[in-house]
């Protein structure tokens, strides 16, 4: 039987695809005809925070190349 490894934090790619995923959300939202502005504010603070989580898998992909 396999181990396996769960870790908390995103891999690089999933964290960039998750913030690009979001960031197209956030300009469908602004762009369109009637917009929502509670909408907007809170696809405003999924991205923030995934960009925080990219940035997050980022550092922790350096770390461990120095180890």
């Amino acid at each position: 039987m396999q181990a396996q490894v769960f870790t908390s934090h995103a891999r690089p790619t999933v964290a960039l695809a998750d913030y690009d995923f979001l960031r197209a959300t956030y300009d469908m939202l602004l762009r369109a005809p009637a917009p929502d502005q509670r909408a907007i504010n809170a696809a405003f603070a999924a991205l923030d925070a995934a960009h925080e989580r990219l940035k997050a898998a980022h550092l922790q992909q350096q770390f461990g190349m120095l180890n």
